[in-house]
């Protein structure tokens, strides 16, 4: 049997570690993480108001005092050098009051991103969160899809697994010589065993097809599928022309084409390759997972509906890859 052959149909219905959320349940655990948010909002507002007036009231004190100083020593006594020095001491507990007063605003951002977000992850069914990880630099550098770059930032990274298939979804942002020039998601799927012919892509980026095809792909061939004329805005290229045409139709394209609606139509990017790897970048200049204003009531279940209809459909690509898994042969 061929290799193309190997690579048929196979639905599997193997249990998975990140499985599909019923909504009731999460709506549910969503409340929960919100309610636990709302009072850490509340306790960290209290402890700033609280903070605030302390540190208005010394502060007016300590000038009160600096002024007065000030007055005696310069009016009374006539000597500069004290009233000048004692006016800028008394500058300096109101500064300190201020950071002081600060801090819980500080402390919730960091609790949102500590607390919230590991919590809200959790209730997506297992997916653990890492403020500041993401898809690794070797990986990026393989994928000849991304602009030339010498920084690279990476943030809000949820990571899990569905039918042995590990998922990394963050935030990324790429930088040449400090100007921008990608910020967006990437994400990372690694399958379990080798599903992959060859360097695939797919992408809906004419701009990225204009300035590569010639270059960075010259080694790869187009492919050409028959598909749905609402799929056909894909461009697609690859080292293994003949194992692409087989992987890719009507059922993939309509997947990525979904996911990308969800970014605002975002020109995607998929990258199939290393036998196990599929890699997809979608430019989206929005921050997903801030802290919410410490003044406002916690807002939240929206954005976190909007990351589970986000992580779902991750979940639907893997689906669609499922079902090239090689067939087991006797």
């Amino acid at each position: 049997m061929s290799k193309i052959e190997q690579k048929t149909k196979n639905i599997t219905t193997e249990s998975s570690d990140l499985n599909r959320i019923e909504e009731s349940r999460f709506n549910k655990e969503l409340d929960m993480v919100i309610k636990s948010s709302e009072e850490m909002r509340i306790k960290r507002m209290m402890q700033h108001r609280t903070r605030g007036f302390i540190a208005a009231n010394l502060s007016i004190l300590s000038l009160l005092i600096g002024v007065g100083g000030f007055g005696w020593f310069f009016l009374m006594q006539a000597q500069m050098i004290p009233a000048f020095s004692l006016f800028l001491l008394s500058l300096i507990p109101p500064l300190m009051m201020n950071i002081w007063a600060g801090l819980p605003l500080k402390t919730y951002v960091k609790e949102h991103k500590t607390v919230f977000m590991p919590q809200l992850a959790n209730a997506l069914n297992g997916l653990s969160f890492h403020p500041e990880r993401g898809v690794s630099r070797k990986i990026l550098d393989r994928l000849a899809v991304l602009p030339a770059f010498d920084e690279y930032n990476a943030e809000d990274c949820f990571m899990g697994s569905y039918k042995g298939v590990k998922v990394i979804f963050s935030e990324a942002r790429l930088f040449s010589r400090k100007q921008p020039v990608f910020d967006g998601i990437f994400v990372l799927l690694e399958t379990a065993e080798d599903v992959i012919d060859g360097h695939t892509i797919i992408t809906a980026n004419t701009k990225m097809v204009k300035a590569f095809a010639q270059t960075r792909w010259k080694t790869m061939k187009p492919v050409h599928v028959n598909v749905e004329q609402v799929w056909d805005k894909f461009h697609i290229y690859s080292t293994a022309p003949e194992t692409a045409e087989l992987m890719i139709g009507d059922k993939l394209l309509k997947e990525l084409a979904e996911a990308a609606e969800i970014f605002d139509n975002a020109p995607l990017t998929a990258v199939m390759f290393g036998k196990k790897y599929i890699f997809m970048s979608i430019p989206y200049d929005k921050d997903m997972f801030e802290a919410s204003n410490l003044f406002v009531p916690v807002t939240t279940k929206t954005q976190a509906l909007k990351c589970k209809k986000e992580i779902e459909q991750l979940l639907e690509i893997i689906d669609v890859f499922d079902l090239y898994k090689p067939m087991k042969t006797d």
